[in-house]
């Protein structure tokens, strides 16, 4: 029934999930485990296409492996989620509104989220926003965990364009939002031990990304939030080491009247001198 992908590097924790998938996933539920054994040699994208390829079930799920489940008798309410009419992809945090100008799904305002964060100092921060909700619909979703069906898999597939470790969720769940709905859902909880770092790869992977995706003509812009965008890339282009010549190139090219606003544009020319 559900076939859980993982893109492994680190044995200790892949054996502790493991065991906990086995312990809460609910008695007599069919489900099989997907180990990619994948220590740098190849990007979250090829290992996560390996790992489909071997499956046998018609739902997939991907997680990362530095993660446990938090309640038990999940699978059959997550295949249930899956299985509504027009289901994409379904995860645990996420974000339903997809920015002009590069940047994380995490948009202030635009945030889902039904997850356990919990930190190096072993304390648990429970984010949960999507209310008594089963599911809250977003366009793109973390890859912390990333469920769909067999057939928008199929549809989609992870894209191979994008190497390494950042922005393969993104591009994977804004193709399947081209077509299907996407959902963070509460019918699973999960505990995450590790918080994500931003890197030159990954600002660079989610340019990538906008420039495959494109834009959804179905969003209402929100130009305060395309302007504070902007700021930010400003803000990672300067602290992820990029020159002078690199990152003017990438900010004209977002430099635009229709998405940012007249004003909004005029002063994000002013803020370029600081580059």
């Amino acid at each position: 029934m559900l076939s859980i992908i993982i893109s492994s590097y680190q044995d200790h924790y892949f054996q502790q999930l493991s065991e906990n998938i086995h312990q809460t996933i609910g008695e007599g539920f069919d489900f099989e485990i997907v180990k990619i054994w994948n220590p740098g040699k190849v990007g979250i994208c090829e290992a996560y296409n390996l790992g489909a390829k071997e499956a046998t079930y018609d739902n997939l799920l991907f997680i990362h492996e530095d993660i446990l489940f938090s309640d038990t008798d999940w699978g059959n309410r997550l295949v249930k989620v899956l299985q509504e009419p027009g289901c994409g992809v379904v995860g645990v945090a996420g974000g339903n509104y997809y920015s002009y100008v590069p940047g994380s799904w995490w948009n202030r305002g635009y945030s889902k989220l039904y997850f356990i964060q919990v930190d190096q100092d072993n304390n648990e921060c429970f984010n949960n926003n999507i209310s008594e909700r089963i599911k809250s619909e977003v366009k793109s979703l973390d890859g912390v965990f990333l469920a769909c069906t067999r057939k928008v898999y199929d549809e989609v597939q992870f894209d191979e364009k994008i190497n390494g470790y950042h922005g393969y969720d993104l591009i994977f769940s804004l193709k399947a939002a081209k077509k299907y709905k996407n959902y963070v859902t509460n019918q699973v909880l999960i505990k995450h031990f590790s918080q994500g770092t931003l890197s030159k790869e990954w600002l660079l992977n989610i340019i990538k990304v906008r420039e495959i995706i494109g834009t959804f003509p179905d969003q209402n812009l929100d130009h305060q939030l395309e302007i504070a965008n902007f700021y930010k890339l400003l803000i990672h282009l300067k602290n992820l080491k990029f020159n002078y010549k690199e990152s003017l190139k990438i900010c004209l090219k977002y430099l635009n009247p229709n998405k940012l606003g007249f004003i909004n544009t005029l002063k994000a020319i002013n803020r370029l001198r600081y580059l």
